[in-house]
C-alpha cells in the first residue's frame, strides 16, 4: 500500500514522469460563466499555480443545451440544469490572467455535438473554431511536445484530430482524459463522456498516447444503488472529497476574491476590478465540503508525489524533492487495452503492452485523508509565493 521512496523509484520508474524543466500543457474545460460546476473555476487554478506547468492554451468546451434558461431533452448522465442560461468562462481565465500576471490565449470550441466519430466539423462557425485554430496554432509553434489535460468532454480534441491528424500525432506527448467509470461497470455514464459520446469513442479509437482518469466509481462491490457513482472511491477512480475550504481565508486576496466570485455565481461587469479590492466578504463563505476529481491528474502531469515524512508530517511533494526514507502514496498510471461501445461505455484490461493507462491509487480512503492534510499548506504556500503584491490600479 505504502512504498519507500527507493523502491517506488526502481520499480515504478518507467511509469512516472520526469519533470526537467516546465512541462508545456493545454487545458480543455467545461468552464461556464456564470459557474455550472464551481469546481472548474477552482481547478484550473492548478495550472497556473503548479509548479513545472507551462500553461500555454485554455480551450473551453461548451455545449449549446446550457446555453439554454434550462436544459431540455436531457441524456443520460446529464441532469436538468435548471440554473441557465451560461455562456464560456472566457472571465474565469480573465481573472486568472490577471491575478497571475500572465496572458494565456483561449478560445472556445463547437457548440453543437459531432454527428459521426470521423465528423472534421467543417459545417460550423469561425467562432466556433475558434479552439481547435488556437489548439493548432500551440501545437505548430511548440518545440517539443505537450500534455494535453481534459477536464470536459473530448469534442474538440476528437475534432482536431479528424482535422489535422499527423500534427497530433507528432506534437502530442499524452493526453490526460479525466472522465469515464472504472472497474468496467457495464451501465454508468459518466458526465464527461455523456457530455458528447461520439466525441469520447472518436479519441478512445485515435492512436494517441491516452491515460484515462476516471471520475466514477465502477466498483459494484463499493458502489451504493441509492448513491451516485461519481461521488463515491474507489481505487481507479479520482474522486475524494475536501470537508471544508476554510484554508481559502489564507490566501492572498485577489485569489480569494475570484473564488468568492465564482462560489456566488456573480455576473458583475468589473470583474477584474473587484479582485483589487481587500478582502471583506465574511470568511464563513469558504466553510463547506468540495468534491475533487481532477487532483490526480494534475499530481501525474506535473511530477508530484503525496508523501509523509516521519510519523505524521504529510506533504506534496515534486519526484525530485522525495527523500530515501519518506512513505509514499502509491499512485499509477497501469498500461492497458481499452474497448469502446458505441454508448461511450468502455472496458478495459491490465496489461503492460497496452497502449493505454488508467489511473490506480492503491487506498482511496487513505489518499482522501492524506490529501486533506497536504494540500491546504501546498497551495498556501505556493500562492504566496505566485501571486504578487503590486498595486494594479483601481477603479471606483
Amino acid at each position: 500500500m505504502i512504498f519507500t521512496a527507493m523502491c517506488l523509484f526502481l520499480a515504478e520508474a518507467e511509469q512516472t514522469f520526469a519533470v526537467e524543466g516546465k512541462v508545456p500543457v493545454v487545458v480543455i474545460t467545461d468552464l461556464y460563466f456564470p459557474a455550472q460546476d464551481v469546481g472548474d473555476n477552482i481547478d484550473l487554478v492548478n495550472a497556473y499555480l503548479l509548479p513545472n506547468i507551462d500553461l500555454k492554451a485554455v480551450l473551453l468546451d461548451c455545449h449549446n443545451e446550457f446555453r439554454n434558461r434550462e436544459v431540455l431533452n436531457v441524456s443520460k448522465g446529464l441532469y436538468h440544469d435548471k440554473d441557465g442560461p451560461r455562456e464560456p468562462g472566457y472571465s474565469a481565465v480573465e481573472q486568472l490572467n490577471y491575478i497571475f500576471d500572465r496572458n494565456v490565449p483561449y478560445a472556445v470550441g463547437p457548440f453543437s455535438s459531432m454527428n459521426s466519430p470521423d465528423d472534421k466539423m467543417e459545417y460550423i462557425s469561425n467562432y466556433e473554431s475558434k479552439a481547435l485554430d488556437l489548439f493548432k496554432k500551440v501545437l505548430e509553434e511548440s518545440d517539443e511536445p505537450l500534455s494535453v489535460v481534459s477536464f470536459g468532454s473530448l469534442r474538440i480534441l476528437a475534432v482536431a484530430n479528424n482535422r489535422f491528424p499527423s500534427l497530433l500525432k507528432e506534437k502530442i506527448k499524452a493526453v490526460h482524459i479525466c472522465a469515464g467509470t472504472s472497474f468496467n461497470h457495464p451501465t454508468f455514464l459518466e458526465w464527461n463522456v455523456a457530455l458528447d459520446t461520439t466525441a469520447f469513442v472518436s479519441v478512445l479509437k485515435s492512436e494517441l498516447p491516452i491515460n484515462i482518469y476516471p471520475c466514477a466509481a465502477g466498483d459494484e462491490e463499493k458502489v451504493d444503488p441509492a448513491s451516485f457513482n461519481a461521488f463515491i472511491k474507489d481505487k481507479n477512480n479520482t474522486f475524494y472529497q475536501i470537508p471544508n475550504l476554510n484554508f481559502f481565508n489564507y490566501f492572498p486576496d485577489k485569489l480569494k476574491n475570484y473564488f468568492h466570485y465564482a462560489l456566488l455565481r456573480e455576473t458583475k461587469a468589473n470583474y477584474l476590478a473587484l479582485l483589487d479590492s481587500a478582502f471583506c466578504s465574511d470568511p464563513a463563505i469558504f466553510d463547506r465540503p468540495h468534491r475533487v476529481w481532477e487532483t490526480a491528474v494534475w499530481m501525474q502531469v506535473a511530477g508530484l508525489r503525496l508523501v509523509k515524512h516521519g510519523e505524521s508530517n504529510i506533504q506534496l511533494l515534486l519526484d525530485e524533492e522525495v527523500e530515501a526514507g519518506d512513505d509514499i502514496l502509491l499512485e499509477k498510471l497501469r498500461p492497458c487495452t481499452i474497448k469502446v461501445k458505441e454508448s461511450g461505455i468502455f472496458t478495459y484490461e491490465f496489461d503492460e503492452s497496452g497502449d493505454f493507462c488508467i489511473y490506480e491509487r492503491e487506498d482511496p480512503e487513505l489518499y482522501e485523508t492524506w490529501m486533506n492534510k497536504a494540500l491546504p499548506d501546498f497551495y498556501i504556500d505556493l500562492a504566496r509565493e505566485k501571486i504578487s503584491d503590486r498595486k494594479t490600479h483601481h477603479i471606483n
